[in-house]
C-alpha cells in the first residue's frame, strides 16, 4: 500500500470483506500461544479453541486469482501484525519481482516471522483488495534487501512552492508540459503499469475515475480542472502501453485525464527529489512508494497525499480548494 512501501511506512488498509461475529470469545495471541504449550489438552479440543477465531476466507468469486510466492521477510509494519514487508520472487504472469507489504488474512500467520526468514504462502487478489494465507518458513535465511529511506532533504517542496514546468508525452504521443494546464487546479499522482496490486497503482486509477464521476456533481467543483496520472518507469511505459492500460480503468479520449510518460530519467529523479517519490531497482528488486498531489491553477503545490490511502472525498475537496484559490 505515513509513507508506504512499497516503502517502509505505509499505513495500513482495511481491505478484509468478512466480519466477526461480535459475540465471539477470540483468543488473544499470546494466550493462544500459552495454549499450544498445554500438554494435558486432548488434541481434538485444542484445535477447535486453536482455529475457533481464525477469520474465514472471502467467499470466491470468478475473479479471484492464487498465485503461490516465496521471499524473504524484510520489516514489520509498525502498529499492525497483519502486514508484513517481503521481498518476494517473480510472479511468472503477474509481477516482477517486487519488495512491498503483504496483509495476511490471519495476523496469527506473520507472528513467528523475523527479518531474512525465507518463507512460501499463497497470494489472492480479488477485485480491489488482496491478501495472504498458509504462511511456511522454509528455514532457509535470505537477504535484507530494504534500503532505508532516505531523509528529505532541503529540495522538498513545501505547501505554495512552485512544481517545476516538466515536459512528457501523453497517451497519444503528443509532447506536452505541466505548464499547458496552468488556470486550472491539476491533481497528479504516480503509478507504473507493471504493478497490479489493487490497494496500490490500480487503485490510484479507479480513484482517478471515481473522481472524474463525482466531480460533476460536487458542490463549487471548479468548471475547469486536470487530472494527470504520471508513469515513473521511464523504461517501461510508453504512450501506447498507458493507453491500453487506462482503458481497463476507464480512461478514454474526450476526459479531463491524461496518462504520462517520459523516457527521460532525469525528469523523474528531480520530481522524485522534490516529491519524496521513490522508484527504482534497488539490489536487484523493485522498490517504490507513492506521492499523489494537487496543484493551484498558478502551479504552485496545494496538496501532497504521501501515501494510497486518500479518499475520492478528500481529492474532490482538495481540487475545489484549489480552483477556489484561483478565483
Amino acid at each position: 500500500m505515513g509513507n508506504n512501501t512499497i516503502e517502509v511506512n505505509l499505513r495500513p488498509n482495511p481491505i478484509m470483506r468478512y466480519r466477526r461475529d461480535p459475540e465471539t470469545r477470540c483468543l488473544t495471541g499470546q494466550k493462544r500461544r500459552k495454549l499450544s504449550r498445554m500438554k494435558k489438552l486432548p488434541l481434538a479440543a485444542l484445535a477447535l479453541l486453536l482455529n475457533a477465531c481464525s477469520p474465514p476466507e472471502p467467499e470466491a468469486s470468478a475473479t479471484r486469482q492464487t498465485f503461490p510466492v516465496r521471499g524473504v521477510v524484510q520489516q514489520r509494519m509498525t502498529g499492525d501484525p497483519a502486514m508484513m514487508i517481503i521481498d518476494h520472487e517473480e510472479i511468472p504472469g503477474f509481477m516482477p519481482r517486487m519488495i512491498m507489504p503483504f496483509r495476511a488474512l490471519d495476523p496469527q500467520d506473520f507472528a513467528d516471522l523475523e527479518p531474512g526468514m525465507v518463507v512460501t504462502f499463497d497470494y489472492h487478489v480479488e477485485d480491489h483488495e488482496s491478501w495472504v494465507t498458509g504462511v511456511k518458513i522454509t528455514g532457509e535465511k535470505g537477504a535484507i534487501t530494504l534500503e532505508d529511506e532516505k531523509p528529505a532533504g532541503d529540495e522538498l517542496l513545501k505547501v505554495g512552492d512552485a512544481f517545476p514546468d516538466y515536459a512528457f508525452r501523453d497517451e497519444n504521443g503528443k509532447d506536452v508540459r505541466l505548464a499547458d494546464y496552468r488556470g486550472m487546479p491539476v491533481a497528479i499522482t504516480f503509478v507504473f503499469s507493471r504493478c497490479p496490486v489493487p490497494e496500490y497503482c490500480p487503485r490510484m486509477m479507479s480513484h482517478f475515475a471515481a473522481v472524474l464521476e463525482k466531480m460533476k456533481t460536487a458542490p463549487k467543483a471548479p468548471a475547469e480542472f486536470r487530472l494527470l496520472t504520471i508513469s515513473f518507469d521511464h523504461e517501461y511505459d510508453n504512450p501506447a502501453i498507458l493507453k491500453a492500460w487506462g482503458a481497463a480503468f476507464g480512461h478514454r479520449e474526450g476526459l479531463p485525464w491524461s496518462l504520462l510518460s517520459t523516457p527521460d530519467r532525469k525528469v523523474i529523479d528531480d520530481i522524485s527529489t522534490r516529491t519524496g517519490l521513490r522508484f527504482g531497482e534497488v539490489n536487484g528488486t523493485i522498490q517504490h512508494n507513492l506521492r499523489t498531489l494537487v496543484l493551484h491553477p498558478d502551479g504552485t503545490l496545494g496538496k501532497l497525499f504521501t501515501d494510497e490511502t486518500w479518499t475520492v472525498d478528500e481529492m474532490v475537496a482538495a481540487l475545489t480548494a484549489a480552483g477556489a484559490s484561483g478565483q
